[in-house]
C-alpha cells in the first residue's frame, strides 16, 4: 500500500515534489506509520523502484515466448501509460519536459529506468543472439526504448510539435507506441532468435 502510493505520487508529482506526508495520506495512514516501515524518502523511493522493476520483469516473463522484446515493451508501455494518464501530469513535470533538465533529474525515474535498461538489454540480447559483454547493440537499443517514454512525453508537452497534448490520454498513448514503432522499424532486422519463433 505505501509503496504503491509512493510509486503513483513519484510518477505523477515527481520525487522532489512528493512528501512522505502525502504518501502516507494517499495510503490512508499516518506519517508515523510510514516511518515504522521506511526511515526516509530515499529508502521508500528505492523500494518503489525495485517494485516497478520486479513488475516489469514479471510482465516480460509472463509474455508469450514467440513475442519479441519490441512487442512486449509496446504492450507494457501501453498498459503503463494507460494506468498513469488518468492521474495527470503535474505542472512541474510539464516544465521539466520543456526544459533542458528533463525527467532524468528525478531520483525515482532514474532508478526505474536503469532497471528497465538492464531488463531490455537482457531480452534484446536474446532476440539479437548477441552477448552484451561484447556487443553494444542490445544496451544501445534498450536505452532507446526506455528513453522513448521521455521522447513521447516531451512531444506531447509541445516540444518539437508546438502543441500541448499532455492531458490527452490517447495522444500520449499514440506517441509512446509510435516511438517504439520507430525504433522497431530500425532494429527489427537484427532479430534472429535461436528458437526461430520470431521471423
Amino acid at each position: 500500500m505505501l509503496v504503491d502510493s509512493a510509486i503513483r505520487l513519484f510518477s505523477t508529482k515527481g520525487y522532489k515534489h512528493t512528501t512522505l506526508e502525502q504518501i502516507a495520506a494517499s495510503a490512508g495512514l499516518h506519517v508515523q506509520t510510514l516511518y515504522g516501515h521506511f526511515k526516509n524518502k530515499e529508502e521508500l523511493c528505492t523500494a518503489g523502484a525495485e517494485f516497478a522493476a520486479r513488475h516489469c520483469r514479471e510482465y516480460f516473463e509472463k509474455s508469450p515466448n514467440d513475442q519479441s522484446t519490441f512487442q512486449i515493451w509496446r504492450r507494457f508501455m501501453n498498459d503503463s501509460v494507460s494506468g498513469l494518464t488518468p492521474m495527470g501530469f503535474g505542472e512541474h513535470k510539464r516544465e521539466q519536459l520543456l526544459s533542458p533538465s528533463s525527467l532524468l533529474n528525478d531520483n525515482h525515474l532514474l532508478m526505474v529506468y536503469s532497471a528497465y535498461e538492464d531488463l531490455l538489454t537482457e531480452y534484446l540480447a536474446r532476440d539479437f543472439q548477441m552477448d552484451p559483454k561484447f556487443d553494444r547493440l542490445p544496451r544501445l537499443v534498450a536505452a532507446m526504448l526506455w528513453s522513448a517514454i521521455e521522447v513521447a512525453l516531451k512531444r506531447c508537452a509541445g516540444l518539437d510539435v508546438g502543441k500541448d497534448q499532455l492531458n490527452d490520454d490517447s495522444a500520449v498513448l499514440a506517441e509512446c507506441v509510435g516511438v517504439v514503432d520507430d525504433i522497431e522499424t530500425i532494429f527489427a532486422g537484427y532479430i534472429k532468435r535461436a528458437d526461430n519463433q520470431i521471423a
